[in-house]
Parts: structure tokens; sequence; C-alpha cells
């Protein structure tokens, strides 16, 4: 349940943990701020969701999530808490999987959530033209892995790029993606 007498649909580029994080942003904007359960649990479950979607979360990141939630759905007075953890819960039980490629695989499924992105060169479709090179802010792409050989694929040093997409947003050959 993601709210009454709605209906929400969403494709395989929806990333569900953003879907329930935007779920308990309006949630955490909305409590009148009177139970400790509400006011303080929403924002605890929204800093944890931040933690998933931004590649800091651990398994007991997801258990401590799924425990807040049901202690925020028993303990708050009014019908805005007692349903405000309900898009978490009903997301952890139906799209475990999609939780566990954050915090495990450290990935998002759909490719939505930037921090968790990383970008990769088709060496089968780079043409070694050094755009992506030139328009990257942090100098993370380069051919010299392969010695700077005129006409050599370009590679993408991990440990540099900052997942800005711009390398991706230049490519006029389609060759750098994400590996989600």
């Amino acid at each position: 349940m993601v709210g009454s007498g709605g209906l929400v649909v969403i494709n395989k580029q929806t990333c569900i943990v953003s879907l329930a994080r935007f779920f308990m942003q309006f949630t955490q904007n909305e409590s009148c701020g009177k139970c400790v359960p509400c006011r303080e649990g929403t924002k605890q479950m929204l800093n944890l969701l931040d933690d998933i979607i931004e590649g800091r979360a651990t398994a007991e990141t997801l258990e401590l999530l799924e425990q807040l939630a049901l202690t925020v759905k028993v303990g708050s007075l009014c019908g805005l808490g007692k349903t405000s953890p309900n898009p978490v819960l009903s997301t952890l039980r139906y799209f475990r999987d999609e939780y566990d490629a954050h915090v495990i695989g450290k990935r998002c499924p759909a490719g939505q959530c930037k921090a968790l992105n990383k970008y990769i060169i088709d060496p089968a479709l780079c043409k070694s033209c050094g755009l992506c090179s030139k328009k990257c802010p942090v100098g993370a792409i380069s051919n010299e892995a392969c010695g700077g050989v005129k006409g050599a694929p370009y590679k993408i040093d991990t440990d540099k790029c900052i997942k800005c997409g711009a390398c991706a947003q230049s490519c006029k050959f389609s060759a750098i993606s994400t590996d989600a």
C-alpha cells in the first residue's frame, strides 16, 4: 500500500528503493510531530533509505529498517503514522531482491541510483575518438592502459570516476553505459 484510493504504475526503469524513499519523504514532511514514533521514526527510516541508495548500507541496515518500520506502524498515534511505513514494508516484502542488489551487490537494477552506477566502455563499440576523455571532469578516462596507442579503446578508472555521466552523454557511439 502506497496511498489510499490510488494506483502506482511502474516499469523496469523505476528503482523500487527510490520509490519507497519518495513516499517516506512525503510522509516525513506531512508528520505533525506529535508522537515520537512517527516524527523520529520516519526521519530515521528516510536516513536508512538514503544509506541504501548511496551505497553505505549493510545487511544490518535492512534489518533495522524493517524493525523500525514495524515499530512506527505499531507505536504511532494517528492513521498517517500507522500507515507511513507501508510502502517500505510492502517493497521489502515483494521486491527484496532489489534491496539486496543495492545493499549486497552495490548496484541499482534500474540504474537510477547515481552513487551505485559504474560506467563502463564497451571496447567493441569504442572508436577511440577521445571525446569522453575530454568531457570527463576528473580525468578518469584514458587509453593509457593500452599504452596510449592511437586507436586503442578507452577505459574508465572506477576509482577516479565521480559518476557524473558526462562521458555517456558525450559518446556518439553509445559505447559507454552503466553496468546496472
